[in-house]
């Protein structure tokens, strides 16, 4: 096993990967329902579903997810571009 590893770069390979931390915009919530006659009726929706990260968000919370979307996007969008223009100096 240490001849593959050292190969294939097995520890040199794993230090150079680097983790980048992405802020999820939750912009696709999916609503989940405890009754089977409420479903497809989002009003009576108990809980949403982000499609990206999974985490889960009261109806409050998702209006408020919903609301507020467009300056989220913004505001990440503009952390990325300052990220890349740092890291090209």
């Amino acid at each position: 096993m240490g001849l593959l590893s050292n190969l294939f770069g097995g520890k040199k390979q794993a230090e150079a990967v680097s983790t980048v931390s992405v802020e999820c915009p939750h912009s696709v919530l999916v609503a989940r329902w405890d009754s089977v006659q409420d479903m497809g009726i989002e009003e009576k929706a108990t809980r949403f579903m982000c499609e990206t990260c999974k985490e889960m968000f009261s109806p409050e919370e998702a209006t408020q997810l919903r609301n507020t979307l467009a300056q989220r996007i913004a505001r990440i969008d503009a952390a990325s571009e300052g990220g890349e223009g740092a890291g090209a100096s």
